[in-house]
């Protein structure tokens, strides 16, 4: 999911006249990273779940490398520049089904016209004094796939239709001592390659809406992963209280 990620970032050009190469001098930055996202029939993308969690249990415990290369977003980018920012190999990306603005009542409309899913939940209407919901969204995955932390503006119930999920739940006070930074926002991009492996790069996203040349789109977001003690990176983390919330259900 989105999140704020290590990128590999190609600065500038280094000439060694002795040897006539050129080398590209490399640095590393934080960028706000969003998914790939890909139109696909039902059938598919339940096939490619399944596959996709086939290989995590063969691979489970080797180290993924958590650094992607920034991809020129333009079509000048030289062989050059492809050679030198080689993506990040892996063998499957992580699939998953995410949409917000009431994905489930309108592009999955036929699935919510089953009894699958509740219309809604009369104690919450209560609870939260706003009524039916104003939108009912869906999220399908496996356990690859995790939500980094990040702020919801808006009331909402989360119903776990099938499996498990765990919550790690910050009270509002803790706002202050999450790291919340501004990063400039990219997106993941598949790289065609010669061979069946899956590989990645980053596209930083630009604003195309002014009259001069694009501006970097720009993002808030929380860096720390929570989950992991990063203390000694993120000192203001020792005072926040988190808090682990287990969900599950069954389907009979």
């Amino acid at each position: 999911g989105d999140c704020v990620r290590k990128v590999l970032d190609a600065c500038s050009d280094i000439t060694d006249d002795r040897k006539s190469k050129r080398t590209r001098k490399t640095r590393t930055r934080q960028v706000f990273v969003k998914p790939h996202e890909q139109q696909m029939s039902i059938a598919e993308f339940r096939r490619l779940l399944r596959k996709d969690y086939d290989v995590y249990k063969c691979n489970r415990g080797e180290e993924e490398l958590e650094t992607f290369p920034i991809r020129n977003n333009t079509t000048e980018g030289s062989a050059d520049d492809e050679r030198i920012n080689t993506p990040t190999r892996r063998t499957s990306p992580v699939v998953y089904y995410s949409k917000q603005s009431d994905c489930l009542r309108t592009e999955m409309k036929e699935l919510f016209a089953t009894t699958i899913f509740p219309k809604s939940f009369q104690f919450a209407e209560e609870a939260f004094g706003t009524g039916p919901p104003d939108a009912i969204n869906l999220w399908i995955g496996n356990e690859r796939s995790i939500s980094s932390m990040h702020k919801d503006f808006y009331h909402n119930l989360f119903y776990v239709c099938s499996g498990q999920k765990e919550f790690v739940l910050n009270p509002p006070a803790d706002h202050l001592f999450l790291h919340e930074g501004d990063f400039p926002s990219a997106t993941f991009t598949p790289v065609s390659r010669n061979n069946n492996d899956s590989e990645w790069a980053v596209t930083l996203d630009q604003d195309d809406s002014g009259c001069d040349s694009p501006k970097e789109v720009r993002t808030k977001w929380i860096e720390p992963d929570i989950t992991t003690n990063e203390s000694d990176k993120f000192p203001l983390l020792a005072k926040s209280h988190s808090m682990k919330v287990p969900s599950a259900s069954k389907v009979a």
